[in-house]
């Protein structure tokens, strides 16, 4: 077998590997659409640096970053060493930093990062996406306020695939095609009507096998637990119902979703996971996709779980599935934004299905909230 071709890089992707790796260059921001290679760069740049730390806001964006490097890294939290209360980190960096999902982190969590001085820090994401659930959005308003230190890459290497030309459109407040099938992937959007139809047809999809949990995800705007109300805990009801019957509310082979931080255990908000026993005391053993670990839950780590057919957009951030299913409904209306639905779609690696109510949708992609910040205000300030 020869040698491994090397990677041919486009202007965007090169200028950006320069500017991260120039020494004494100390903060920067690169960003880009779903497709334009910012993993692959964080690979280049962690390879051509040698000792970096990698970081991401979560657990499973941690691993994901870690399977495509080959490079350790950890969630924020974890390399601070919280316990939930306060960081028991005591000494500053000493290698570069690099933060995938950057988007995600909020004000706190950045200048907590910051408090421990990297020689460099890198932040590597997509501003289209959701902006932090925590107060602020450094991420975004840093590019904004800072334009000499952000690299945008700008070529696409997924270009000809359907799910990336309807993310392109949604990222731009257009509306994309109704059906697409090009470049490997699918795009789908079906008038399945209110909740209750919606979720008839949900089940009728999971039942035909369209919808395998191992690998693809339902994703709703919000919770709600009245049956076929299209809300995140009556889909994971009406799925488990189907794909793994039991009158316990979690069993054997059911896929789980961790809900709270536990430093102790090694347990984070957002990490995925499939229950592989359940001892004579109750306790659920289950296996973490992100490392693949077999582990005993607490009483408290029992309290801090739920089902994971179905999970909130938010929650969907830095995961990747084979199929997106998106549920749009009316009843949506006020959680239904641009960079919701973005995000949503861009969790996918294949193939998308939007159903429920288009009239939400699309009212969805020509709505842009605007968080108002600190930063934002200071920014004007200046100006």
């Amino acid at each position: 077998m020869g040698p491994i071709p090397e990677i041919a890089y486009d202007n965007s992707q090169q200028t950006a590997i320069e500017a991260a790796c120039q020494n004494g260059r100390r903060n920067i921001i690169i960003t880009g659409s779903a497709g334009t290679g910012k993993t692959t760069l964080i690979k280049e740049i962690a390879e051509r640096l040698k000792y970096v730390t990698l970081l991401a806001p979560t657990g499973k964006a941690a691993a994901r970053l870690k399977d495509a490097t080959g490079f350790d890294a950890a969630t924020i939290h974890r390399e601070l060493k919280w316990d939930g209360t306060i960081l028991h980190r005591t000494g500053p960096f000493d290698n570069p930093v690099i933060v995938d999902e950057a988007s995600m982190c909020d004000s706190r969590l950045l200048r907590q990062l910051l408090d421990f001085n990297p020689p460099k820090l890198i932040l590597v994401g997509d501003p289209a996406q959701l902006p932090p659930v925590g107060h602020g959005q450094p991420f975004h308003d840093i590019i904004k306020l800072r334009p000499e230190i952000v690299y945008e890459l700008t070529h696409c290497w997924r270009a000809q695939g359907a799910v990336h030309k309807a993310a392109q459109a949604i990222r731009f407040g257009k509306p994309p095609a109704k059906q697409d099938v090009s470049g490997g992937e699918s795009w789908t959007m079906h008038r399945t009507g209110g909740a209750e139809p919606t979720t008839r047809k949900i089940i009728e999809w999971v039942e035909g096998g369209h919808f395998d949990s191992k690998q693809d995800i339902m994703l709703s705007p919000r919770y709600g637990k009245e049956e076929n109300d299209g809300g995140i805990d009556a889909i994971n009801k009406a799925i488990k119902d189907i794909v793994n019957p039991s009158d316990k509310k979690i069993s054997v082979d059911d896929r789980v979703i961790i809900t709270k931080n536990d430093s102790k255990n090694d347990n984070w908000n957002g990490d995925l996971a499939t229950v592989v026993d359940i001892n004579i005391a109750g306790q659920l053993e289950i296996v973490l996709d992100r490392k693949g670990e077999q582990k005993l839950l607490t009483k408290e780590g029992m309290r801090n779980i739920d089902l994971a057919y179905c999970l909130s957009i938010h929650k969907s951030q830095g995961s990747q599935w084979r199929r997106v299913f998106l549920v749009v409904l009316k009843k949506h209306w006020y959680q239904l934004d641009r960079s919701l639905i973005y995000t949503g779609i861009t969790r996918a690696q294949k193939g998308v299905c939007v159903c429920g109510e288009l009239e939400a949708f699309y009212h969805g992609i020509n709505h842009v909230k605007q968080k108002t910040t600190v930063l934002q205000y200071l920014g004007k300030k200046v100006a």
